[in-house]
C-alpha cells in the first residue's frame, strides 16, 4: 500500500507537468499549478524516501520556469548529499543560470561528492566569472575533484570565457597559473602566444614548462622568431630542453619542409654563446630540415667540445637515415671516446629507419657497428637495433650470438623479431633459428613466440607469401579489360614503383595474398602487380597452383606462362600450370586484376605430382 501511494503521487505529479506543458490554461491558474508542482516535487525532495527524492528529481528537469529553479535551488542545501548530487545534475541539465550560485556554494560543501556535482554544474552553467573559481579550485584540489574543476574550466561557455582566462593568467598566483596555460592549450585559445611566452619567462618552473607545452599547440609558423628568441633566453638545462621541443614542434607545422629551419638558420650565424649555439643546433636535429644539414656537418668539425656534442646529438636526432654515414665517419675517426660512442648509438638508430639501402647494404653496415662497438652494453645497442633490419642476412648475424653469454638475451630476441617479418621468403632458415632459440632461450614469452614462427611456417606449407607489390594501376572501361590492357610492371624499360607487401593480412588464411587490405591498394576495377624471386638449386619442373579473386596472369622469368580472365572467390589451387624452373633465380610476376569486392590470390609451387618441393628459397 505504501509503495503504491508513492507511485501514485509520483503520478500525479508527472501528470500535472504534462498539462502545464502540454495545455494552454488560464495565468492564475498556471500560476496556481506552477506553486503546487514546485511545493509536491519540494516535498518529495524533503522525503527520507530515496526513491522518492529520485522520482522527484528526475521530474524536476522538465518543468519549465525560473520560479522552479529558485525554489530548487533554495532547497538545495537543506538535502542530504545523494540528493543534492542529483539535483546539481538536473539543475546542470536544465541549463537555467540562476542556479550557478546555488552550484557555487554547494563546490564549497564537506562531501566530496557533492563538490564534485557542484564543479561539473559550474562548467555547464558557469560563464566568465567563474573562471578564477574553477581555476583554484583545480589547483587546490586533487583527485576526482581536480578532475571535475579542470574539465569544467575546459568547457566553460560564453564570448568572455578565453578572455577572462588569459586577463587571469597574467595575474594569478603560480599553482593557478599553471591551471590557466593549461586550459589556454585544451581550449586552444587564439591570440594567447604573448601571454604564454610571458609566462614561460617567469619565475615559476612549473608555470615556465607548462607554458612551453602548450605553446607547441598554439604557437603558429609566424611565431617561430619569438620562439626561437625566447629559447636564447632561457638558461636552465631543463627549460631550455623542452623549448627546444617546442620551437622543433612549431616548425613541424610549416608546410613547406625545406623552409621549417629557416628561423633557426637566419639567427645561428649571429650567436656567439657557445651553450646558444649548441641549443639551436640540437634543434636543428629535432626539426630534420635538409638544408639544415650543410650546417650540422661543419659543426662535427669544431674545436669546441660543447658544439660537436650538439651536432653528433643533433644527426643522432634526425627523422631519416640521410644523416648515417656521418655518423659512422665520426664513429670511426674520432678520438673522443665518448663522441665515438655517441655517433654510434646515433648510426644504429638511423639504421633501423627507411631507406633505399639493399639489405645487403644495411647488413654490411650493422657488421661496420658491431665491429666498432668496444663493449658488450655497446654491442646489445646493435643487436637490438638490428632487430629492426629484417633480411636473412640480419637473422643470420643474430643467430651468430645466440652462444655468447654475454649478448644471447639481444641476439635471442632479435632473431624472433627478424623471423617474424621474414619467416615467407626462407622458411628453411627460419625454422632452423627458431628451433635452436627455442633450445637455449632461457625466457618463455620468446620460446612461445619462436614456437609460433614455426607454426605459422608449417601452415603457410610452401605458399609464396613474400612479395613485393606495385599499384594500384586504373585506366576508364570495364574491369573485365584491365587483364589486357599494359602498364609499366610489364614493359620492359618502364620504371615501376614497388613496395613490400604485408604478411599474413587474413590471420585465419595465412597463405592469402590480399592487396585489398593494403592501405592505398584497396577500391575496384583496377590492378595491382606482384613480384618475388624464387631460388632454385636445381633445373626442375614445377606445378604452379594458383587461385584468385580476380582475374590473373603470371609470367616466369619474363615469359607469359598462365592467364585466367575470371571474376570469381579466390580458392585454393582453382588454376593449375606446368612450369619449369631454372637452376638459381626465378623471377614470378603476377598480375592481379580487381572487379569488385575481395581483392586477393593464394600462389604456391608443388612438384609435378603434387608433392612437397624441397629447397626453394624465397627472395621477394
Amino acid at each position: 500500500m505504501i509503495r503504491q501511494f508513492k507511485g501514485f503521487r509520483l503520478l500525479v505529479i508527472s501528470a500535472v507537468v504534462v498539462v502545464l506543458l502540454g495545455v494552454t490554461v488560464s495565468t492564475v491558474a498556471a500560476d496556481e499549478a506552477d506553486q503546487e508542482i514546485i511545493k509536491m516535487v519540494i516535498d518529495a525532495l524533503k522525503s527520507p524516501d530515496a526513491e522518492m527524492q529520485t522520482g522527484a528529481i528526475a521530474i524536476v528537469r522538465d518543468i519549465p520556469g525560473a520560479e522552479v529553479t529558485q525554489a530548487l535551488a533554495q532547497e538545495l542545501p537543506k538535502l542530504g548529499p545523494t540528493a543534492q548530487v542529483q539535483l546539481l545534475s538536473a539543475l546542470a541539465d536544465r541549463g537555467d543560470v540562476l542556479a550557478l550560485p546555488a552550484a557555487i556554494e554547494a563546490s564549497k560543501s564537506q562531501d566530496e561528492s557533492v563538490r564534485v556535482a557542484a564543479l561539473k554544474t559550474i562548467g555547464q552553467l558557469g560563464n566568465a566569472s567563474s573562471v578564477p573559481i574553477l581555476a583554484e579550485r583545480a589547483a587546490t584540489s586533487k583527485g576526482e575533484e581536480q578532475k571535475a574543476a579542470r574539465e569544467s574550466l575546459y568547457r566553460l561557455r560564453g564570448p568572455e570565457v578565453d578572455a577572462a582566462i588569459l586577463q587571469n593568467a597574467a595575474s594569478a598566483e603560480a599553482g593557478v597559473k599553471v591551471e590557466l596555460v593549461s586550459a589556454i592549450g585544451e581550449r586552444n585559445i587564439a591570440g594567447s602566444v604573448d601571454t604564454l611566452l610571458n609566462a614561460a619567462r617567469g619565475e615559476d618552473r612549473k608555470v615556465r614548462i607548462e607554458s612551453l607545452k602548450v605553446l607547441k599547440i598554439v604557437g603558429t609558423p609566424e611565431d617561430m622568431p619569438a620562439l626561437v628568441n625566447l629559447l636564447l633566453e632561457i638558461k636552465g638545462d631543463s627549460d631550455r630542453t623542452e623549448a627546444e621541443k617546442t620551437v622543433a614542434a612549431v616548425a613541424h607545422k610549416i608546410e613547406d619542409k625545406t623552409r621549417q629551419a629557416a628561423a633557426v638558420l637566419a639567427v645561428l650565424p649571429n650567436v656567439k654563446d657557445n651553450a646558444d649555439r649548441a641549443s639551436l643546433l640540437r634543434v636543428l636535429g629535432r626539426i630534420g630540415d635538409s638544408s639544415s644539414l650543410p650546417t650540422l656537418r661543419t659543426a662535427l668539425s669544431s674545436r669546441e667540445a660543447e658544439i660537436q656534442d650538439a651536432a653528433i646529438r643533433a644527426l643522432s636526432d634526425w627523422p631519416t637515415s640521410e644523416p648515417a654515414s656521418d655518423l659512422l665517419k665520426v664513429a670511426q675517426t674520432a678520438e673522443n671516446a665518448r663522441y665515438k660512442t655517441l655517433a654510434l648509438r646515433g648510426f644504429v638508430r638511423l639504421l633501423g629507419l627507411e631507406s633505399a639501402r639493399t639489405p645487403e647494404e644495411t647488413l654490411d653496415l650493422y657488421k661496420k657497428a658491431m665491429d666498432l662497438a668496444g663493449d658488450a652494453q655497446e654491442k646489445k645497442r646493435v643487436l637490438s637495433g638490428l632487430a629492426a633490419a629484417k633480411s636473412i642476412g640480419t637473422l643470420n648475424m643474430a643467430a651468430e650470438y645466440l652462444d655468447d653469454l654475454a649478448l644471447h638475451l639481444e641476439a635471442e630476441s632479435a632473431a624472433v623479431q627478424i623471423a617474424q617479418g621474414i619467416y615467407g621468403s626462407n622458411p628453411q632458415r627460419v625454422r632452423e633459428v627458431m628451433t635452436k632459440v627455442i633450445q637455449v632461450t632461457k625466457q618463455d614469452a620468446l620460446r612461445q613466440q619462436a614456437q609460433e614462427v614455426i607454426n605459422q611456417i608449417e601452415r603457410f606449407d610452401d605458399y609464396l607469401v613474400s612479395w613485393q607489390v606495385s599499384g594500384p594501376y586504373t585506366k576508364d572501361g570495364k574491369a573485365s579489360e584491365l587483364i589486357d590492357a599494359v602498364f609499366a610492371p610489364e614493359q620492359e624499360g618502364q620504371e615501376a614503383q614497388w613496395r613490400p607487401m604485408p604478411v599474413g593480412t587474413t590471420p585465419d588464411q595465412p597463405w592469402l595474398i590480399g592487396p585489398d587490405k593494403v592501405e592505398g591498394l584497396a577500391g575496384d576495377n583496377r590492378v595491382a602487380y606482384l613480384r618475388t624471386k624464387i631460388v632454385s638449386p636445381k633445373e626442375q619442373k614445377a606445378r604452379l597452383e594458383l587461385g584468385s579473386d580476380d582475374g590473373v596472369k603470371v609470367w616466369l622469368n619474363g615469359q607469359l606462362v598462365h592467364q585466367n580472365n575470371a571474376v570469381r572467390p579466390v580458392q585454393l589451387g582453382q588454376d593449375k600450370v606446368d612450369v619449369t624452373l631454372k637452376e638459381g633465380v626465378n623471377v614470378v610476376l603476377v598480375k592481379l586484376v580487381q572487379d569488385a569486392g575481395q581483392w586477393a590470390m593464394a600462389v604456391r609451387l608443388r612438384t609435378p605430382d603434387g608433392s612437397k618441393l624441397e629447397g626453394l628459397k624465397i627472395e621477394p
